[in-house]
């Protein structure tokens, strides 16, 4: 497993010091419960809800244009801060809550950006069971692999901490994490 410290050694850490980058802030409510954002950052907040493709607040058509926006910001991310290195990792989105959230978000945003990165997909290796609320990934299927982490938005980071952890016990390299946005 390589080092790759060197790239990320600017980046911003979780508290686990997994370095993070994400593409856009995300605003978010007041302590009041109010909204006082400009336009630009009500364009960012659809933006990561119509990337994550809630049926009650996105139209489908939203849905693929965040999704097409996603693909490629995060395929200039990636290229533009690993290049060619980024070939020999494995992408691994942290799956939504659902089996059928999760497959709306990352199944083809991951197919793409692997495609276009050279990157390894993890998304197949998920499974679920009966209902789509557990999922399982092979204990083996990481290890000794190196690992670039993704999810939608970044709150606090401790779901990313969390299976940043999973996936270092399971001997994973994690490498870093990536996110559409970043709560402010």
């Amino acid at each position: 497993m390589a080092d790759y410290s060197k790239i990320t050694q600017d980046w911003k850490c979780l508290q686990n010091g997994l370095p993070y980058k994400w593409v856009v802030d995300y605003a978010s409510y007041n302590a009041y419960g109010n909204f006082e954002l400009s336009s630009e950052d009500w364009e960012k907040r659809d933006y990561i809800v119509n990337f994550k493709g809630n049926s009650e607040l996105t139209t489908e058509n939203d849905h693929q244009q965040a999704l097409s926006k996603a693909i490629s910001d995060i395929t200039a991310l990636i290229k533009s801060c690993f290049g060619d290195a980024a070939q020999q990792f494995t992408f691994v989105c942290i799956p939504a809550s659902t089996q059928a959230n999760t497959a709306r978000r990352f199944e083809q945003f991951s197919q793409q950006v692997c495609e276009n990165t050279g990157m390894t997909n993890a998304y197949p290796l998920l499974t679920w069971n009966e209902e789509g609320e557990e999922y399982t990934l092979p204990t083996d299927a990481l290890q000794g692999k190196d690992v670039l982490l993704f999810d939608d938005i970044i709150a606090s980071g401790g779901s990313v901490c969390r299976f940043a952890e999973k996936l270092t016990t399971m001997g994973a390299n994690v490498i870093a994490a990536l996110a559409l946005g970043k709560k402010l």
